[in-house]
């Protein structure tokens, strides 16, 4: 259904299907949006929506809510039953009454007794199910820099012999590329490190899945684009002891953060050991360094990645704490509906961010204050990396990874050039 949300907002802006649209379209709507509602929802939200940004999780019914009432119904509720009545009108003539009622019913019957017969002679083409263990699908990166391809091996043999068969790269549904059923090898670039799972797809049907770990080896730095990101060199990105992006840098590459929306990100994924989400401390100061223009919330994310999942929490300016939200375990915490105060920092000296899980309990600390609490899975999950992103300008001066045992990971960025 919410392909149909999305269909509705193209119709009624008229700016051509969405997957052409640009930065400044997104921006455009979120402006829109909250002119209409009295609510934000951000880019990176819009992109999401549109399967223009990486998903972490489904959309939450908050921002399903908001783009409902954009399009003038009360919440996503109504939207939903608006559509089904509109589906069921439908099936009903508008020229429908008592006096010729009864001579359009023996129509109806007639045709829907055509359209029986009719869909009975076509049920070869009804979207089927398919057994698994008729089909192969694994994977492998081919090196360990980014950007990155992977080289997949398939056998889709069983598979009809028209069917479509497609790869999918990740959860992005637009991430796919046909392949044949007569051969055995295809190949994709991946030019971001994170944990995806790839799919092997027959007629819109997932029969395989295959995780693909693309690491970052060590800190990798890049300028954020929709497509192929600026990937920044070690001595951009490592200065005087500490690891951050500057306007400096920026300025290099022709990007002014006061005029248009930059975020910039450090990456961190690769294989730390024994570090799980139900026993695990995070802890790093860092410090977003602009906040003029278009970027002056000073908005700055926190990405620990783990197998199947993402806790996402994001700082901003004290004054611009409705923009934020937070997200863990299949949880999504708006900021527009929830007092999230406590991540609004003063950025004018460097932020302390402290994630502590134990006891089936995560605990987020901002500047030694608890900042949220929320409930750990009991199935614990393999922590595989972490990103830092700065909307503007930003620097790291430190990160520890541990376990209740021992210090996995901490930085050093005074041996870096």
């Amino acid at each position: 259904m919410t392909t149909h949300l999305v269909s509705a907002i193209e119709k009624k802006l008229d700016w051509g299907n969405g997957d052409t649209w640009t930065n400044k379209d997104f921006e455009a709507l979120s402006e829109r949006i909250l002119k209409s509602t009295n609510k934000r929802l951000s880019v990176t939200t819009l992109k999401r929506i549109w399967g223009r940004a990486e998903q972490v999780a489904n959309p939450s019914m908050a921002t399903l809510d908001i783009l409902s009432e954009y399009l003038g119904h009360e919440n996503w509720r109504a939207f939903v039953r608006v559509q089904e009545q509109a589906t069921v009108t439908n099936k009903i003539p508008p020229w429908w009454n008592a006096k010729i009622g009864y001579g359009v019913l023996g129509l109806l019957v007639f045709g829907g007794l055509l359209s029986f017969f009719m869909s009975s002679s076509k049920k070869g083409t009804e979207k089927v199910s398919y057994d698994p263990g008729n089909f192969s699908f694994t994977s492998r990166p081919v090196s360990n820099d980014i950007p990155n391809s992977v080289v997949f091996e398939y056998d889709a043999a069983a598979a009809p012999k028209n069917a479509k068969i497609e790869i999918q790269q990740s959860w992005d549904r637009r991430k796919r590329i046909k392949i044949n059923r007569e051969d055995s090898i295809a190949t994709c670039i991946y030019y971001r490190p994170g944990f995806f799972k790839s799919k092997l797809v027959i007629n819109d049907s997932v029969v395989k899945e295959k995780d693909v770990f693309i690491t970052s080896q060590d800190w990798l730095g890049m300028i954020d684009r929709d497509s192929v990101p600026i990937y920044l060199k070690n001595e951009e990105i490592f200065t005087n002891g500490s690891l951050g992006v500057g306007e400096a840098t920026l300025s290099k590459y022709g990007i002014d953060p006061g005029i248009s929306r930059t975020r910039v990100s450090l990456h961190q994924v690769r294989d730390f050991g024994e570090l799980y989400t139900n026993d695990f401390e995070f802890k790093t100061v860092l410090q977003n360094q602009y906040n003029e223009g278009i970027n002056a919330c000073q908005g700055t994310l926190i990405t620990l990645l783990y197998d199947g999942g993402a806790i996402v929490l994001t700082l901003a300016d004290k004054g611009c704490v409705a923009e934020l939200n937070l997200m863990a375990f299949d949880r999504y915490i708006d900021g527009s509906k929830t007092d999230l105060s406590a991540f609004g920092v003063d950025f004018s000296t460097a932020a302390r961010v402290q994630c502590i899980s134990k006891n089936q309990k995560l605990s987020i600390f901002v500047n030694g204050h608890v900042a949220y609490e929320l409930k750990v899975p009991e199935i614990p999950k393999k922590i595989i990396g972490f990103r830092i992103q700065f909307d503007g300008a930003g620097m790291v001066e430190q990160v520890v990874l541990r376990n209740q045992s021992r210090v996995l990971y901490t930085t050093n960025f005074t041996k870096y050039p």
